[in-house]
């Protein structure tokens, strides 16, 4: 694997969909940072609305968990880790 050399958090591991890295409480939280262009209605994850607003962390259940608007994309979420959902594209 070659180093992301644009990456800017040197604490955050960086994958296709966006990047995770150790939360300070040990707990597991996903960050959306993008709305997959806004028009798409309601994000949720797993079925249900995210109450979170962009950029805003919520506590979530480690595990592969999907990420809906307008299209679906499954993520794996590690647990004791803030995951940042960045990238809807193919």
């Amino acid at each position: 694997m070659l180093p992301n050399i644009v990456a800017t958090d040197t604490d955050a591991t960086y994958e296709l969909r966006g990047r995770y890295k150790p939360s300070t409480d040990g707990k597991t939280y996903l960050v959306i940072e993008h709305d997959n262009g806004g028009g798409c209605g309601t994000l949720s994850v797993d079925g249900k609305p995210w109450p979170y607003r962009l950029n805003k962390a919520g506590e979530i259940a480690p595990g592969t968990r999907t990420i809906r608007c307008g299209t679906e994309i499954a993520i794996e979420i590690k647990p004791g880790n803030i995951h940042y959902f960045d990238y809807w594209g193919p």
